[in-house]
């Protein structure tokens, strides 16, 4: 797992070089990342004999991460391109723990930087649960879907929708995780300054986890904020992540509450409101972590 943050630690580092347009007018944009959260989850309605983290699992987990994404646009149309991963360094030989993931995707579409974005995604990545009872669970999930966004002056509507599997149970696919599932996923950024972000934003997902194929629902929201020294490529960021895990067979609940922290290498845009609407804007949504919390102390 250590070694799937190489490749986006030295994208991250790459970005801060100097962008170069070509002949052709293509545009280039980049964004590199390092990050650190902290990681609670909480059992909603435990009861003494059954709760849904067991004593033997982890309630705290430290995961650290890094990221990288680069645009590249001609005319109106363009391509982004965004790696990631997390290793969790607490607690990692505790029951049904998340041990991290690691993953990346291709995002083409239309941008037109005075009305907004369409374009499709796709994703695919790998994340890790300890067992203390076999060999750790490793899996690879994927997820498919449509996604745009419309610039106001001081802020940006972004709103996804799509569908999130595993690999199969033949391929080793843990047979805890998520699959078949639907999500929709809303966020709004708004610029008091162009080297200011304020975001917010709330996800849903409903799909199947199990041997028994149950359902589980999955609320997820959250808020940060983002600032840019002007003048240079770094940038600092806060954020609140927060999720409701609710498997209906068995009546589980689970409160997730994330924390994080870190710092962003940009070139290629002068200013977070510029590299919004002409830069490494576009994400992908949560469903390597949503597995974390699934496959992990809720199956």
């Amino acid at each position: 797992m250590r070694r799937a943050l190489i490749g986006p630690f030295l994208i991250g580092a790459l970005l801060a070089r100097p962008a170069r347009a070509g002949d052709d007018g293509l545009e280039l944009s980049g964004r590199g990342e390092l990050a650190a959260s902290y990681l609670h989850l909480d059992g909603l309605g435990d009861s003494a004999a059954s709760p849904v983290v067991q004593p033997e699992e982890a309630a705290n987990l430290w995961p650290l991460g890094a990221g990288g994404g680069l645009d590249a646009a001609l005319g109106h149309l363009h391509l982004q391109a965004d790696f990631s991963g997390e290793i969790n360094v607490h607690n990692r030989s505790d029951d049904d723990t998340y041990l991290g993931s690691f993953g990346g995707g291709l995002h083409p579409g239309w941008r037109d930087p005075d009305l907004g974005s369409l374009g499709v995604f796709w994703g695919m990545g790998q994340f890790g649960i300890h067992d203390q009872g076999g060999p750790t669970r490793t899996t690879y999930a994927w997820g498919v879907g449509l996604e745009g966004q419309i610039f106001f002056d001081p802020a940006t509507l972004y709103l996804q929708a799509g569908y999130l599997d595993r690999e199969p149970l033949s391929s080793n696919g843990d047979i805890n995780a998520l699959k078949n599932a639907g999500f929709g996923r809303a966020l709004g950024r708004f610029f008091p300054c162009d080297d200011l972000v304020l975001e917010i934003e709330g996800s849903y997902a409903q799909g199947k986890m199990d041997p028994d194929g149950d359902t589980v629902y999955i609320g997820g929201w959250g808020a940060g904020a983002e600032a840019r020294w002007p003048g240079t490529p770094l940038a600092g960021f806060l954020r609140y992540t927060g999720g409701y895990y609710f498997q209906t067979d068995d009546s589980d609940k689970l409160l997730e509450t994330r924390i994080g922290f870190g710092v962003r290498l940009y070139f290629g845009q002068p200013t977070l409101k510029a590299n919004d609407r002409r830069g490494v804007s576009l994400e992908l949504p949560r469903y390597l972590q949503w597995n974390g919390v699934t496959a992990g102390p809720l199956e």
